[in-house]
């Protein structure tokens, strides 16, 4: 096992307060003393709260992605692996405590003017959706469906984003359990 070093440090911190407290709420001093680190440390990784926010982002990114596979690894159908991005995002609200989005929370605590984190949050965002596209193309759909492809897309998207809000705001997963149901009769 290697020795847990200060980037490390940094980093669980910044994730932790972060998506538990808000990227605004979160100051430089509070990471320093709960990573347990010095603040030449700190500066020696990031220049600014603003560079640890975009390695906060791509270092989510990648978890995210990479949990999201290892929990629909053993999933085999298209369909089953689209139910499994709803199951997904139900375990996430549990274990987070019902917090919400992390993307969704970052880009309405920050200026418009910061391009990184907006640039970071709409390729999770359409890579996420490129996923379900997909997962979509390769449904065996009847001829005579009521949505075309593009148009389920959207539904199954729109459904996972507004159930995983509903999620935070009423602490519950009714929203993603009633979308999931939608889309299953919608395939």
């Amino acid at each position: 096992m290697r020795p847990v070093v200060v980037l490390d440090k940094i980093m669980d911190t910044a994730d932790r307060l972060f998506y538990g407290q808000g990227f605004n709420l979160t100051g430089i001093n509070q990471i320093i003393e709960e990573a347990g680190i010095s603040k030449p440390s700190l500066y020696n990784h990031f220049k600014s709260k603003n560079d640890l926010l975009l390695a906060y982002m791509d270092q989510l990114y990648a978890k995210w992605f990479a949990d999201l596979d290892t929990y629909s690894a053993n999933f085999e159908s298209p369909l089953e692996k689209v139910i499994a991005l709803f199951d997904y995002r139900i375990n996430r609200q549990i274990t987070s405590g019902y917090k919400g989005c992390a993307w969704n929370k970052i880009v309405n605590e920050v200026a418009t003017s910061e391009l990184g984190v907006f640039e970071r949050a709409s390729k999770f965002k359409n890579d996420l959706r490129i996923r379900i596209v997909n997962l979509v193309g390769q449904l065996n759909r009847p001829i005579d469906k009521l949505l075309n492809d593009e148009e389920l897309v959207e539904v199954i998207f729109s459904e996972l984003e507004s159930g995983v809000l509903m999620s935070h705001i009423t602490k519950s997963n009714d929203s993603l359990e009633n979308a999931k149901n939608i889309v299953r009769k919608l395939v």
